[in-house]
C-alpha cells in the first residue's frame, strides 16, 4: 500500500524498534556512566586503594560474564581480536580512568573521559575506518567540542601539575573507550558476547597480577563498601555498562552511539547542583547547553 494510511513495510518497522532499542541503551550508558566518576572518587575517598577497585571491577564484571563466553566462546573471533577488546574496552579504559579518578577531581572525569568520547571517537573512525561526517553531523561535532572546552575552562582553571597527570590519563581513558567501540562494531559481534570478552579476559589478566601485589586494602574494607563499590564496579559498570554499549554500537553505530557520552558532563553538572550543593559557573552552564545543543543537532535525522 502505497496511500497515507499504508502500514510501515516490515523493513522500516524493524529498523525503528532497532533504533529504539539503541536510544534506550545509550541513555543507560549516559546514566551509568554519569554514576562511574562519581562512586569511582567516593571509593578512592575510603579506604580502597585504585587496584582494590580494579579487583572488584574486574574480578565481578569477569565471574558474572563468564557464563556468557563459555557459551559463545571465541567463535568468530582471533585472538589478537579479543586481546584487542579486552585491552581497548577493559583493561586500558578502567585503569587509566581510575588513575585519572584519584589525581584530578570528579569534574574532570565527566568532561575529560566522557565528554570527548564523540569527539575521539569519530576521529579514530575517520582515520582507521574511513568514517565520514553529513555537515550537519560536523556542525554537531564543533559545538559539542565548544561545550566541553567552556564547561572545561570552568574544571580546570585551578588545576594543579597532579592533575593535569590524571587529566591526561583520563583522555587515555577516552581514546581506549573509542577504541572498543570502534571495535566492536567492526566485529559485528553480539552484544552480550563483545562484553564477555572484554569481562572475562580482564579478569584472567589483572587479577593473578592483583593478588601478587602488596599493600592491598579489600581485607581491611568494610562489608559495606565492598558490597557498594562491588556492585557498581563489577555488576552494573564493568558487565551491564559494557553490554548497554555495545547495545547501542550495535543498533546505532559507534559514532552516534558515542554522541550519547556528550551527556555526560551535563547531567553530572546538573545532579552536582542537588546532590553535592555545588554552584556551576557560567562557563559551565553555557557548555552545558551547548552540548545539548550539539547532541541535539549531530542526532537529528
Amino acid at each position: 500500500m502505497n496511500s497515507r494510511g499504508a502500514v510501515p513495510s516490515i523493513p522500516a518497522a524493524a529498523d525503528r524498534r532497532t533504533r529504539t532499542i539503541g536510544v534506550l541503551c545509550g541513555i543507560g550508558v549516559v546514566l551509568l556512566f554519569s554514576g562511574f566518576t562519581l562512586v569511582s572518587r567516593l571509593g578512592f575517598a575510603s579506604s580502597l586503594k585504585l587496584i582494590d577497585i580494579a579487583a572488584l571491577r574486574f574480578g565481578i564484571g569477569g565471574l558474572v560474564l563468564l557464563p556468557v563466553l563459555l557459551r559463545y566462546g571465541f567463535a568468530g573471533v582471533r585472538w589478537y581480536e579479543a586481546a584487542a577488546l579486552a585491552l581497548s574496552g577493559g583493561l586500558g579504559f578502567a585503569l587509566c580512568a581510575y588513575t585519572g579518578f584519584s589525581l584530578a577531581p570528579a569534574a574532570h572525569g565527566g568532561v575529560l573521559l566522557h565528554g570527548t568520547l564523540p569527539l575521539f571517537t569519530f576521529a579514530l573512525g575517520w582515520i582507521f575506518m574511513s568514517v565520514t561526517s553529513s555537515g550537519r553531523r560536523t556542525l554537531g561535532l564543533l559545538a559539542i567540542l565548544l561545550g566541553i572546552l567552556a564547561i572545561a575552562s570552568d574544571s580546570l582553571a585551578t588545576s594543579t601539575v597532579r592533575q593535569l597527570w590524571g587529566d591526561g590519563a583520563l583522555l587515555l581513558a577516552s581514546i581506549c573507550w573509542s577504541t572498543y567501540g570502534l571495535l566492536a562494531r567492526r566485529l559485528g559481534l553480539a552484544p552480550a558476547h563483545s562484553a564477555s570478552i572484554v569481562a572475562v579476559l580482564s579478569m584472567c589478566c589483572f587479577i593473578p597480577v592483583y593478588l601478587l601485589l602488596p599493600g592491598k586494602a579489600l581485607p581491611l574494607a568494610s562489608w559495606q563498601e565492598l558490597v557498594f563499590q562491588g556492585a557498581f564496579q563489577g555488576v552494573l559498570i564493568a558487565a551491564l555498562s559494557i553490554y548497554l554499549y555495545s547495545k547501542a554500537v550495535a543498533s546505532l553505530g559507534a559514532t552516534d552511539t558515542a554522541l550519547f557520552t556528550a551527556a555526560v558532563p551535563c547531567v553530572t553538572t546538573v545532579a552536582a547542583v542537588f546532590l553535592l550543593s555545588e554552584t556551576p559557573g557560567a562557563m559551565a552552564i553555557a557548555g552545558v547547553l551547548i552540548v545539548t545543543t550539539g547532541m541535539a543537532i549531530s542526532m537529528k535525522n
